[in-house]
């Protein structure tokens, strides 16, 4: 069985303090039949002289700009010759040396997507984690990439969407699903998954996205609404189709990108559900928050009254409050705001 060849790939971009320990975890397997691959986002502290420190033990590297994790991922499967894929990214690490030996011993001959559970390491605490599986799959995320081993074929015919920045991983295993991809599971610890990456950083867009990938393939709009990560972001809309939901949630989530990139100084008018997330994926770009109800004044050190917005410097006002929006725009009106700034969401 050491004939067949597994790639393994390092994604990483600044993480030097993180990087010796993932390549050590890989370098010590005790399978002989490895490819290494190490994909560095062009990082500005020393993670290059540390993967040139290793450079016998890798098959190929590279360090140059890209498009997010999910645009460096794509450049290693392009690249992995390996009869499957995993991907271990700076901080996380197998779980022991024989843990690809294991999985090569243990695979069934149809498998194409073999995933294991984690050691969840948050400082000093470890938590073990088995994969979900595919009967919570409209729930959460069946399993981890750190630990799912993924036939390189299926791979390279379908690669993570760069429409996602932080869940295209759960794109992936749910168009899997969609497709009768073969999975197998186990409740065998793969890898050590360090706390505090994308996910953690920017949970709130995480959550988005995962909302947005479901509704794209649930068959019925429940699954949406049954979800943890329509549950945790706490939307409440009456929708009752699952193709209207799809398109206003990528409206919604467009819309909310372009803001993020083209604006800096943003007054919110509202701080509801919606406004109070917007807030939380906005962060420092949200200067002050508005509404007639002056009780939001005991929620947020941000708030302004309305009356004292034509004094202020800022580049947009962002409508929160969706299908009140013409009463708003006549309200802000009557106290001379520029109309020119003010943007509302077209859904």
């Amino acid at each position: 069985m050491t004939n067949i060849k597994v790639s393994v790939v390092t994604v990483t971009y600044n993480a030097e303090r993180y990087l010796n320990k993932t390549i050590k975890s890989i370098i010590e397997q005790d399978y002989p039949n490895i490819e290494y691959i190490i994909i560095d986002g062009a990082s500005s502290d020393n993670s290059v002289d540390t993967i040139k420190e290793y450079k016998e033990n890798i098959s190929y590297w590279i360090s140059e700009p890209d498009f997010g994790i999910y645009d460096s991922m794509n450049k290693g499967i392009e690249k992995a010759t390996g009869e499957w894929i995993l991907f271990m990214n700076a901080g996380d690490t197998f779980f022991n040396s024989s843990t690809i030996t294991d999985f090569i011993n243990n695979v069934n001959i149809d498998t194409e997507l073999y995933n294991g559970a984690i050691n969840f390491v948050d400082e000093n605490k470890i938590t073990y984690k088995p994969p979900h599986g595919l009967e919570k799959v409209w729930v959460t995320v069946p399993c981890w990439h750190q630990a799912s081993f993924i036939k390189t074929s299926l791979m390279k015919k379908c690669k993570y969407s760069l429409e996602y920045k932080i869940a295209g991983d759960h794109d992936f295993y749910l168009k899997c699903f969609i497709n009768n991809n073969k999975f197998q599971f186990t409740n065998k610890i793969i890898a050590n998954m360090l706390a505090g990456g994308l996910h953690k950083q920017q949970a709130k867009l995480a959550q988005i996205e995962s909302i947005k990938i479901i509704a794209n393939y649930a068959p019925n709009i429940d699954l949406v609404y049954d979800s943890t990560f329509y549950k945790n972001f706490s939307i409440k809309q009456p929708i009752d189709n699952k193709l209207l939901f799809s398109r206003q949630f990528s409206q919604l989530f467009n819309q909310l990108e372009n803001i993020k990139n083209n604006y800096k100084n943003i007054i919110l008018y509202g701080y509801g559900t919606l406004g109070k997330n917007i807030e939380l994926l906005l962060k420092e770009k949200i200067v002050y928050i508005t509404d007639r109800n002056t009780n939001i004044s005991q929620e947020t050190k941000k708030f302004i009254s309305i009356s004292k917005i034509k004094n202020i410097n800022f580049d947009i006002l962002l409508i929160s409050v969706l299908g009140r929006e013409k009463e708003i725009l006549k309200n802000l009106e009557k106290e001379n705001v520029d109309l020119k700034k003010i943007k509302i969401f077209e859904i």
